[in-house]
């Protein structure tokens, strides 16, 4: 469907189902659809932007996010000093917790402080669900503990999940405390888990104290938690089925992984082989070739009885994917592929390997 649009000049993406839903210089081609925010009233599309703490708080909500380059720890001990020195200002420290074993619930817990002062602490189960949804339970119970307080203009949450950090600021809990003074802020400082610095420090210890197991009753689940075990349960079963050659297919090429295990499936960051490849589309058809067995050389030509030339240009009888690959005089080579890293060297050194001949006339 989208090639045959292409091929109709039509961009698939300017006439997606999705832009139906956007405001009018996101429609493009679309037709908008009855709740199109392009069919909005301004005072719809008031009550709309109202209700979104960022547009409304943009100036009152920081996030200090992590800095590679920066020794943390130091500008951390600056930061908490200066913190705690000033009466208006509520700390908040924040973690949550996922144990290894599925027997155990994951747990959130919040610590809220004014200068050196503990004011309150809380820890609970958040049931089964991903680390940050247990992350964003304990920042949300912070806030909601902080703004509380009397004399707060100011809360500073630390937390080693600045993800969900930005998923916290939901309007539901905030606008009320933010509307009462216009000096009221919020600040999100990311703090390293590794770290257990300070605050933060005991908030992890309190947290990871708590061991809840799960049992017959029901358990609160989150959807990311579900989505997750969905996606791992699919996973699961495609690395067991791609064991199996008539799966796979019998030319597939088996590569490893850097610790010596087979190379397998997966859908993180698009799957080991799109996520290296994946930055060129040239290069990447030509290792789906290789890979596969499925290219324009000599093997293929007469696996298939396709009326093409099977030697190789090098003088070799047969140009199979083997010969390509660590035995043609014509190519280099240097032995024969195991990783991933392996393959891109090789397609990096060999730019028209498993690649067609161009037509001289610029068609195909």
């Amino acid at each position: 469907m989208l090639t045959y649009l292409t091929i109709l000049g039509h961009d698939p993406f300017t006439i997606y189902p999705l832009r139906s839903m956007m405001g009018k210089g996101l429609l493009k081609r679309a037709a908008p659809h009855t709740r199109s925010a392009a069919l909005m009233t301004p005072a719809m599309r008031g009550k709309l932007a109202s209700d979104r703490l960022l547009d409304r708080y943009a100036d009152r909500l920081h996030f200090d996010e992590r800095d590679p380059g920066q020794d943390r720890r130091p500008y951390l001990d600056e930061l908490i000093a200066k913190a705690r020195a000033d009466p208006l200002t509520v700390l908040a420290a924040t973690d949550g917790s996922v144990p290894q074993s599925n027997q155990y619930q994951a747990a959130s817990a919040a610590i809220i402080y004014k200068g050196h002062c503990e004011l309150g602490r809380t820890r609970y189960v958040s049931g089964r669900v991903t680390a940050p949804d247990a992350e964003l339970n304990a920042i949300s119970c912070a806030v909601r503990l902080a703004v509380k307080q009397a004399n707060c203009q100011h809360i500073m949450v630390f937390t080693d999940s600045m993800g969900s950090a930005h998923r916290a600021v939901d309007p539901g809990v905030h606008s009320e405390w933010f509307e009462a003074d216009d000096l009221r802020r919020i600040t999100f400082v990311y703090v390293p888990s590794a770290m257990r610095w300070d605050i933060h420090g005991e908030a992890h210890k309190y947290v990871t104290e708590l061991k809840v197991r799960v049992g017959r009753r029901k358990t609160d689940n989150s959807i990311d938690a579900l989505r997750s075990r969905a996606a791992h349960s699919v996973l699961d079963s495609w690395s067991s089925t791609f064991q199996d050659p008539t799966y796979r297919g019998s030319e597939f090429l088996e590569l490893q992984q850097p610790d010596g295990r087979p190379l397998q499936p997966s859908y993180l960051n698009g799957g080991p082989w799109l996520s290296t490849f994946g930055h060129s589309i040239t290069e990447f058809a030509r290792v789906c070739r290789c890979i596969t067995g499925h290219a324009p050389i000599g093997a293929y030509y007469r696996r298939f009885k396709i009326n093409e030339p099977h030697g190789c240009t090098c003088g070799a009888a047969l140009q199979s994917r083997q010969h390509i690959l660590f035995r043609c005089r014509d190519r280099y080579s240097v032995h024969y592929p195991c990783f991933l890293g392996d393959i891109a060297s090789f397609m990096k050194y060999n730019p028209t390997a498993f690649g067609f001949n161009r037509d001289p006339s610029g068609v195909g």
